[in-house]
């Protein structure tokens, strides 16, 4: 792509403009692994250096041997001639003696060195810092186009989708294309036997590698929900519903209304799909995000934001980046799960503290309007929320508490057609003040109660286990909610 050559260009150039024997340190920031070994590699070639490679683990400890190594490079890189790239791989923070060797190292090492590393850090020496760049919609297009060339029954239109929801590098777009041939030539020999992948079209299994390669940065920063809820799993007011299959139009639709209707060259910002889900636990907010994964199919990540928010100044803006930066290359559907933790009324600057926290909520804000996916906030206090804040949030949907009729509704829809039932009334059960999240609990419970009993499921299951639910809630069941029950 253009930008890896005009990247690469600007590496080698770093190096041909130093002044004699002082050559820079170059550092590659950002992308994944295998995209900054091959950008330094254009890099070397272009300068007409060999490239050789380390890690910090090769790197000796002791101060005496690693002298002896250092000095051993230096000669054999002006003998070949040569450029080493010291990758430091995707570690959020390496040890403090891990870094004090790598940083010691770098100072030292007096020829040209490339440190690769997802976060910008250097040890001492004059460093030019060049970052991975993220190819533009139309460079992704002609790489998928390039990839698929030869592959039957693939439209550029099916791949100008892939390209409005993957931002993914070029080893993963050419790792697609051959996981396509390989699954088309296992199905030519009849090595499918017509399940798993070989029921898939080319687009299909190109979206499931984009889904992968998402996978590998997010899997250690949030939980993965395997998306499976449908929509009448939702017990929701008509209006809601309507904003939900709005939010689901506004990502499937991205590609064509920025890219071909031009309206990105016109807002420029605020191009990420934002959503707020207000209401009380159990009100069916995570639900709805499942329900908009599986529409979409895309991953759902939850993300702990008590695992995010950090006492420490600088800490949470950090953990932020990380989930963003692994996000964008899949655009998977995040689920920040009570977000009053970080996103409640910003406070007046008392004190440093009040000042970082305030720009840790503006980045999260900017990081949401250029995201790619889709982010899904929520909350159990939307007036806790600024108005700042919501002004930056496309959607905003109110979860409310369900009435009498819609706890009714959710009894029938949360009892499966093949449980052995007997004179289960869903208007009885209706009574219980809870919302659907607790009558998914107590059914659930109730069916353990029967199936331990070999019985039917009854009445009187459901009045246990809603016991047990209340117990739970610290509430008391009350007479008014269980007449007619038994």
């Amino acid at each position: 792509p253009d930008a890896y050559r005009r990247t690469a260009d600007r590496l080698a150039a770093a190096w041909a403009t130093a002044p004699a024997g002082e050559p820079p340190v170059v550092e590659l920031v950002g992308g994944d692994p295998r995209s900054r070994v091959d950008l330094a590699a254009a890099a070397a070639r272009r300068a007409r250096l060999g490239l050789y490679a380390v890690t910090p683990d090769d790197l000796p400890g002791d101060p005496v041997e690693r002298d002896r190594l250092i000095r051993l490079w230096q000669r054999e890189a002006v003998l070949l001639p040569a450029a080493l790239l010291l990758e430091l791989g995707e570690t959020a923070e390496p040890t403090r003696e891990l870094a004090a060797t790598t940083d010691s190292f770098v100072a030292a090492t007096g020829v040209p060195l490339i440190v690769a590393s997802r976060d910008p850090r250097t040890g001492g020496r004059r460093a030019e810092r060049v970052s991975v760049p993220t190819l533009t919609p139309e460079e992704q297009l002609r790489l998928w186009v390039a990839a698929f060339h030869d592959i039957p029954g693939v439209t550029e239109d099916q791949l100008r989708d892939l390209v409005a929801q993957f931002t993914l590098p070029p080893h993963i777009i050419r790792s697609a294309a051959a996981t396509v041939r390989r699954a088309g030539a296992g199905s030519a020999h009849g090595g499918g036997g017509g399940t798993g992948d070989d029921d898939l079209s080319a687009t299909q299994l190109a979206w499931r590698a984009g889904l992968d390669e998402a996978r590998i940065g997010l899997d250690e920063l949030g939980r993965r929900i395997e998306p499976q809820a449908t929509w009448d799993e939702l017990v929701l007011p008509e209006r809601q519903l309507v904003i939900l299959r709005e939010i689901v139009a506004h990502v499937r639709q991205r590609g064509t209304v920025y890219q071909e209707w031009g309206f990105e060259s016109v807002l420029r910002r605020g191009l990420g799909v934002t959503a707020l889900f207000a209401g009380g636990s159990g009100t069916g907010k995570t639900l709805a995000a499942e329900v908009l994964a599986n529409e979409l199919d895309l991953d759902l990540f939850v993300i702990d934001l008590s695992q995010v928010v950090s006492k420490y100044i600088g800490e949470t803006e950090k953990n932020l980046r990380r989930v963003f930066d692994a996000a964008e290359r899949g655009g998977a559907l995040l689920l920040f799960d009570e977000a009053d933790a970080l996103f409640g009324k910003r406070s007046e600057v008392k004190d440093s503290h009040d000042r970082y926290a305030n720009l840790e909520v503006s980045y999260l804000l900017m990081r949401m309007e250029a995201y790619r996916g889709l982010a899904v906030l929520t909350t159990n206090m939307k007036k806790a929320l600024d108005s700042a804040f919501m002004r930056r949030i496309r959607f905003a949907v109110d979860f409310p508490f369900p009435g009498v009729p819609e706890r009714a509704e959710i009894w029938r829809r949360v009892l499966p057609e093949r449980a052995p039932t007997k004179g289960l009334d869903p208007r009885r059960l209706a009574q219980l003040t809870v919302a659907g999240g607790s009558i998914r609990n107590i059914a659930l419970s109730a069916a353990f109660l029967a199936a331990e009993e070999g019985d039917h499921l009854q009445m009187r299951h459901m009045l246990a286990a809603a016991r047990t639910e209340y117990l739970k809630l610290e509430r008391s069941l009350t007479a008014t909610e269980v007449q007619g029950w038994i």
